[in-house]
């Protein structure tokens, strides 16, 4: 490994520290090297506090003259609408760094390539993409807000060996271990929105929260086509301790609509699809425009079915305990009418899996099948191959 990538490695590692409070900023690492020596290292700490760059340069004061700066993403360069700090670019060139390593340019618009110009404008020696897809990936929830404007999307399920999300009564606490809780906590606690279906809320009246000393609330998400959500809900008994975001159709009960506004649920209305369905890009965008950059799908497998259905889950999460249900009723983490065969299947790529505890956790990227033919990715109504098959 050369000296940049041991160097931009731990700039990564710095950068992650803030994953739970740096949201809907991208996480960010910067180190200061001089002579072969670290000099400084630093991490965006928390969203409206100070930069990576700006807290590395203050921790290295004058022995940053002459030195490298390795970062994990395109330092910025302007101050627009809704940035909470200082442009960093002023302070990297007043310091006297004499070279600057850059993992990936930020896609913002007011910063993609302006700020790597304007160091090379300054006489500082750029490098650019040293690490580059291990930046885009730790960063990957800004990356799709601000190239697709809408969140990442990942669904998380816990399932048995033998592929069931509950007994066929319905039983589901608790199907995995403490540890594999714990680490959904951790998880909420560094999403933007947690999104369920009406069900969901119905059978289990959860409250949607992140329980542990780290991160921040997510926003509560409940897709209620008919606006079934009952007022006595733990979700809207505690709408006044973090946001509770309803979609549902425009058409639903205006009585409702007004009751459940008076209780404090943000209600956002949207045209109902095929008689009975919201669609769950109009959602995703919706979310997207409110500065919601990730997600997590925690709904029942009708929700989870659909989402694949609209190609609108990006990542999967699967928690996988050392049992066995078994029961032909027995809910499974995806239903809906399933694939007419297996190439329509939905793939994976990127997996990986380690040990929780006794549990097995399962992460991977979602890979479509082509738009062509009955598929998830379309509105296609059952193994009829019928209905639309692309999306619109």
């Amino acid at each position: 490994m050369t000296d940049d990538r041991r160097h931009m490695w731990r700039a990564l590692e710095l950068a992650r520290r803030g994953k739970p409070y740096v949201a809907p900023n991208p996480m960010c690492g910067a180190v200061i090297v001089k002579d072969g020596k670290v000099v400084s290292e630093a991490c965006h700490e928390a969203f409206g506090e100070p930069h990576a760059e700006a807290n590395a340069l203050r921790l290295a004061g004058a022995a940053a003259r002459g030195a490298t700066m390795y970062v994990t993403l395109e330092p910025c360069c302007e101050t627009y609408e809704g940035k909470k700090t200082p442009p960093c670019l002023p302070g990297i060139i007043d310091s006297g760094l004499k070279r600057v390593v850059v993992a990936v340019e930020d896609p913002h618009q007011n910063v993609r390539g302006k700020g790597l110009k304007l160091l090379h404008e300054a006489g500082i020696q750029v490098e650019l993409g040293v690490c580059k897809d291990e930046a885009r990936e730790i960063n990957a929830a800004y990356f799709s807000h601000v190239e697709r404007g809408r969140p990442l999307v990942t669904a998380k399920w816990a399932m048995t060996l033998d592929g069931k999300i509950a007994t066929r009564t319905g039983d589901a606490r608790w199907i995995t271990s403490e540890q594999s809780r714990a680490e959904v906590h951790f998880d909420r606690g560094c999403t933007g929105a947690i999104i369920v279906g009406i069900g969901t809320v119905l059978i289990d009246d959860p409250e949607l929260t992140a329980r542990g000393e780290i991160g921040r609330q997510p926003v509560r998400v409940v897709i209620d086509t008919d606006l079934k959500l009952p007022a006595e809900s733990k979700l809207v008994q505690t709408a006044d301790q973090g946001p509770v975001f309803v979609y549902a159709a425009d058409d639903s009960d205006p009585e409702r609509q007004a009751k459940l506004e008076d209780l404090g649920i943000y209600l956002i209305l949207m045209p109902r699809h095929a008689k009975t369905h919201l669609r769950w890009m109009e959602i995703c965008n919706d979310l997207g425009e409110r500065g919601v950059n990730s997600a997590l799908v925690e709904g029942g497998g009708s929700v989870v079915a659909s989402a694949f259905q609209e190609r609108a889950i990006d990542r999967v999460k699967i928690f996988v305990a050392p049992k066995v249900f078994g029961g032909e009723d027995a809910k499974s983490p995806v239903e809906g009418p399933g694939v007419p065969d297996v190439s329509r299947a939905v793939t994976f790529t990127k997996l990986s899996t380690r040990n929780l505890g006794p549990d097995i956790v399962i992460e991977g990227t979602v890979v479509y099948p082509a738009d062509d033919g009955p598929s998830p990715s379309g509105y296609w109504t059952g193994y009829g191959g019928a209905g639309e098959t692309k999306p619109r």
